[in-house]
């Protein structure tokens, strides 16, 4: 069996999708190809701040006050946040790896070790990276005469500086087979490289819901609840959750979103109830057994339409906003035609029932994206297999 190095956001990863799609790509090709293969864990390089120190000002009462209560907040979730961290850590445990973390400055010395490296997926082309870690997220450490190919990357924001536009065009140039998980970018590479370019499925939607539901751990609750998974810090998006809910007589299980060592202070209140205990299994068995899903996630999208769970999508970003990564819901809800999924704070208020979602055409439509994107990882690898 020949060696694949995957590259890609796994290494200490504390986000739902990221880790479930760092999970399946190596289960789909260890089990489909006569391949074995495995993470590279890869420690991002920290981005230089080139902002200025601003003086300190003096506080007012208020001020002091309101920061004194976000700080004790944080202490009494410091436990809640390291059970959580542990429960990703287990299931990174799981994924296929090898032993050693790499940084941009030594992740070269693992080129020799596989023959077969592959990029993605995720946001690993976004350009607000940094050079450092896209030129080895497009393998540039690579060997000559190592096979390099991508699966999947998403570019999230399709604005591009001169800097980033060349550290991804030299990238493109050393792969002999380019894909990209969303169409909105491929227009974009085009204007810096004329080898061709696919679009794929999220590594996710490699594996069959039945596959997923095995991997899903279910949670021990009797009552209905509404799943609400938002990475925005939005209040008002909060505000016409909460009348959802109350309307729709459910409990909202919510994941409090997390920035460094504390929680953000939108989701301190929100919901009735604030899991901290839950991993990549438990997500699954949440939405897989959700009345619904309120998200502005693309992979808590995607996997409500695995799961056949009802669900409605915010926009994250404002139209317009720098650093906007609409597209990447955008592009999934029209191509499986769900766009009567995506929802303002208005529109959600406004409603009174569960909404209904036909996933007819969606799963048929999966069924056959699933098997050309097989197709072109089984073209990517025949000279291997």
């Amino acid at each position: 069996m020949k060696k694949a190095g995957i590259v890609t956001f796994y290494y200490q990863n504390h986000n739902f999708g990221g880790l479930l799609q760092a999970f399946a790509l190596p289960k789909l090709l260890n089990e489909r190809f006569d391949v074995t293969a495995e993470q590279i864990p890869y420690a991002l390089a920290l981005p230089t701040s080139r902002e200025q120190a601003v003086p300190p000002r003096c506080r007012t009462p208020g001020e002091l006050i309101y920061q004194a209560g976000i700080v004790f907040f944080a202490a009494l979730t410091r436990k809640s946040i390291d059970t959580r961290k542990k429960a990703f850590d287990r299931f990174m445990d799981e994924i296929p790896h090898c032993g050693e973390v790499y940084d941009d400055r030594s992740i070269s010395r693992c080129g020799e070790s596989y023959p077969v490296l592959v990029c993605g997926g995720d946001q690993i082309w976004n350009v607000s990276n940094g050079t450092e870690n896209l030129s080895v997220f497009t393998l540039q450490f690579a060997p000559k005469q190592a096979k390099k190919f991508a699966y999947a990357p998403s570019m999230a924001v399709l604005e591009m500086d001169s800097e980033g536009r060349e550290c991804l065009r030299r990238g493109l140039a050393g792969l002999e087979h380019i894909s990209v998980r969303e169409k909105s970018s491929v227009e974009v590479l085009k204007t810096i490289t004329e080898k061709p370019i696919e679009v794929v499925v999220d590594p996710v939607l490699l594996l069959r819901a039945e596959e997923w539901a095995r991997e899903a751990r279910h949670p021990r609750r009797r009552k209905k609840y509404l799943l609400c998974y938002l990475l925005s810090d939005s209040v008002s998006q909060r505000k016409a959750v909460t009348k959802l809910a109350k309307t729709l007589g459910l409990q909202i299980v919510t994941f409090p979103h997390i920035l460094g060592d504390a929680v953000r202070k939108c989701d301190l209140f929100f919901g009735d109830v604030h899991d901290y205990t839950s991993g990549p299994r438990e997500f699954l068995g949440l939405i897989q057994n959700a009345e619904c899903v309120v998200t502005d996630s693309f992979h808590a999208c995607v996997f409500s339409m695995i799961f056949q769970t009802p669900f409605a999508v915010f926009e994250r970003s404002k139209p317009g906003e720098k650093g906007n990564m609409n597209s990447r819901v955008y592009d999934f809800l029209e191509e499986y035609h769900l766009q009567q999924q995506l929802v303002t704070e208005q529109t959600l208020s406004a409603m009174h029932e569960i909404p209904h979602v036909d996933f007819t055409y969606a799963h048929g439509h999966w069924e056959t994206r699933r098997a050309e994107s097989i197709a072109y990882l089984e073209n990517a690898l025949k000279d291997e297999i």
